[in-house]
């Protein structure tokens, strides 16, 4: 075994141990936010298809615009990772500076025009919704709205952390948020039966607190980043600018992928109310098998950023391809637990039961398409990112997204009647596509010829 880890995981600047110490906490980050995630739905779930819906449906417009925020973060990592793999250890605070400050004030400018823009954000994408469904979307979209400025502290934070590698203090931070989100949502929704307010007030509390938690953090390992606390007291201006045009692809790619995702969503809230419930589910349950090649994609982007900074693609390049044979390898596995556990495990959500068969149909189209190309799609792009190719990601993810996934999507499901189904296989395929190019890119020169520092 360690032979084999040291031939695949070890390289010129890192060993396996390295790989594996960042590795590690990023895995179990992301097992407990989908599995947060997951019980969170199924807790839901109890309040109604309204409930769920609603959830679900404002699920989509929340990934979107957090993910512009998050995009901030990763410029942060980028930058770090590139600033420490290449000795210049005095620019780190300033890093920090621009990167957290950055995610906050975008943050909070989101939070601000989404939600004085949310009645007509709503009726113009989901108006054809149920009015219990729209009623509740509306509570829960503005509570949201209001943890951002909160949720955008920890994520500005937990960039900062793994972009020196320091993933088991970003999983610290992220595993107290989301524990006490779930143990307050315990007490809210299923002993209080609170629905969708309990959801809120527990999504608003466990932000707040990380908020303040990721400040300690950040005074706590002040001396990794060469910080002075004093530098936190007023805006770095021209590095949140240098932080946010590094993420801008990032952002610019999130914008495009999630914003197709709206789309998408839209499509599916027009063939009713059960479909969102079926589509919800089908999608709560899939992201247990996306656990681990999520993880593989945020930890390769520190890791591929450091190699860069010290000018090894040799490294990055093995590295990577070490990852997308570990990703495939854990759908292999996780699928499989996931195929024989699911008439058991899907009772959690409590849907009525002519949905179930739609449900798994829904699962195994994703499960076939997760083995073949996922990591291709998902993975692949974190090193081409992290050594300043965004653009390019950003480009195909725009064409592939709105060309062939949402044109594709609405032929296909809406127009040729093929309902949920169709639209599952279309995206699908688009993964197919999107890794494909990615993995021609990542073959040849272009990519890691950027200088972002």
């Amino acid at each position: 075994m360690q032979h084999l880890l040291k031939k695949y995981f070890s390289s010129e600047s890192f060993d396996y141990q390295f790989v594996f110490s960042l590795l590690g906490p990023v895995v179990i980050d992301q097992f407990f936010l989908v599995s947060f995630n997951f019980l969170n739905t199924a807790m839901i779930s109890s309040s109604g298809e309204a409930a769920i819906s609603a959830v679900n449906t404002v699920g989509s417009i929340n990934i979107f615009l957090i993910q512009i925020f998050v995009a901030v973060g990763l410029g942060g990592t980028v930058l770090i990772a590139q600033y420490y793999g290449h000795k210049e250890i005095h620019m780190l605070s300033r890093v920090v500076n621009g990167t957290v400050f950055g995610a906050v004030l975008i943050a909070t400018a989101l939070a601000i025009v989404f939600g004085l823009l949310h009645n007509v954000l709503l009726n113009l994408l989901f108006g054809n919704a149920s009015a219990a469904v729209m009623a509740n979307s509306r509570l829960y979209l503005i509570g949201v709205l209001l943890s951002y400025p909160f949720e955008s502290t920890v994520e500005g934070t937990n960039g900062c952390l793994r972009g020196i590698g320091r993933t088991k203090s970003s999983l610290q931070l992220s595993l107290l948020m989301n524990m006490l989100y779930l143990l307050l949502n315990i007490i809210l929704i299923t002993w209080l039966h609170m629905g969708i307010l309990g959801m809120i007030i527990s999504l608003n509390i466990s932000r707040w607190i990380a908020a303040f938690l990721a400040i300690l953090m950040l005074k706590r390992q002040s001396s990794l980043f060469y910080l002075k606390m004093r530098t936190m007291l007023h805006i770095d201006w021209t590095m949140v600018r240098k932080v946010v045009l590094v993420s801008i692809p990032f952002a610019a790619e999130s914008f495009f992928f999630n914003g197709g995702k709206i789309i998408i969503q839209m499509m599916i809230v027009s063939l009713g109310t059960s479909v969102i419930v079926t589509n919800a589910i089908a999608g709560s349950w899939t992201s247990l098998s996306e656990i681990i090649p999520s993880a593989l994609a945020s930890a390769l982007v520190p890791i591929v950023g450091q190699s860069i900074g010290r000018h090894n693609i040799h490294d990055a390049r093995k590295i990577t391809r070490s990852f997308l044979g570990l990703g495939i390898l854990s759908f292999i596995l996780v699928d499989f637990l996931l195929i024989i556990s699911f008439n058991k495990g899907i009772l959690l959500f409590s849907p009525a039961p002519k949905l179930i068969p739609a449900i798994f149909k829904i699962y195994l189209i994703f499960m076939v398409m997760h083995i073949l190309v996922w990591s291709f799609s998902f993975i692949l792009p974190s090193t081409l990112r992290a050594a300043g190719d965004g653009k390019f990601t950003t480009i195909v993810s725009l064409i592939t997204m709105w060309l062939f996934r949402v044109l594709g999507g609405y032929i296909v499901g809406i127009k040729l009647g093929f309902g949920l189904p169709g639209i599952a296989i279309i995206m699908v395929l688009e993964w197919a596509v999107r890794g494909f190019i990615f993995l021609w890119r990542f073959r040849g020169k272009k990519w890691h010829n950027h200088r972002l520092i």
